[in-house]
């Protein structure tokens, strides 16, 4: 089970269209001046990829040198997201990497992110997501609204990543969403942005299986964050208690097993 079905029937949002990279004032000025009418196109959000690439091919070279790369940057990621709502989302994924070679920014590995996550490639997601993260001291003054949106689109696909390993019965993969999302969290606390991290608390009814599922994760999570491994035995015994028959040996049951 892939991770956009589990987020319908919980009816989650995964990405916060504020997951976005925008020009600095001076830049659109300097732009406004070779182009009114795409700066018009820009700020109405009626921007299509056949304006970019005629901007790119007959005005780019108008602006002055210094400004070039971060528009080419910022045309392009703009380019790789018309594209991808258009369903070309192999051709956008491509100019996600043209407008990284051009210049690499925080907000556009963050979009690149999204982007594999939508195509179901969740371990480069992952990596975007941390190469985003790791430049984070470019977001500027929108510093810590890119980094509340990037964190909450990112420890929400690891734990449907952990939802979907538990639905499906696949231990490994389980645990490698949460220990993803436990990366994240670490990430998050050392910003104190914890409390903007993504939850599975369902908006709609859903089915007892995946109630349990999502009983699983939380379970899931609460053991796997404890450091100590006794301190995880102990807590994973409580457990096993709750649920374990009155009166039957857990080594009887054990050596049975083995038998």
């Amino acid at each position: 089970m892939t991770i956009a079905p589990l987020a319908e029937k919980l009816g989650l949002e995964i990405f916060p269209k504020s997951l976005r990279s925008e020009f600095a004032a001076e830049e659109l000025g300097v732009v406004e001046a070779a182009s009114s009418s795409l700066v018009e196109s820009i700020r109405n959000d009626t921007l299509s990829v056949n304006q970019i690439d005629s901007f790119i091919d007959k005005n780019l070279n108008l602006l002055p040198a210094s400004k070039i790369p971060n528009v080419l940057e910022f045309l392009l990621c703009i380019k790789a997201g018309l594209l991808f709502v258009e369903g070309n989302r192999e051709e956008g994924l491509s100019e996600y990497d043209k407008a990284l070679g051009v210049k690499e920014t925080p907000s556009t590995w963050a979009l690149k992110g999204t982007a594999l996550l939508q195509l179901e490639r969740l371990d480069e997601a992952f990596e975007a997501f941390r190469k985003a993260h790791s430049l984070r001291e470019n977001f500027g003054p929108q510093r810590q609204g890119y980094l509340t949106d990037l964190f909450f689109t990112w420890s929400t696909a690891a734990l449907l990543l952990g939802l979907s390993g538990i639905m499906e019965e696949d231990l490994p993969e389980a645990q490698k969403g949460v220990k993803e999302y436990l990366e994240v969290r670490d990430k998050a606390i050392g910003e104190e942005l914890e409390l903007v991290l993504g939850k599975l608390a369902a908006a709609q009814p859903v089915t007892p299986q995946l109630e349990a599922g999502l009983e699983e994760l939380e379970l899931m999570v609460r053991l796997l964050s404890i450091k100590d491994p006794f301190e995880g035995w102990r807590e994973l015994a409580k457990e096993i208690t709750k649920v374990w028959p009155e009166g039957v040996s857990a080594v009887d049951a054990i050596r049975e097993q083995r038998e």
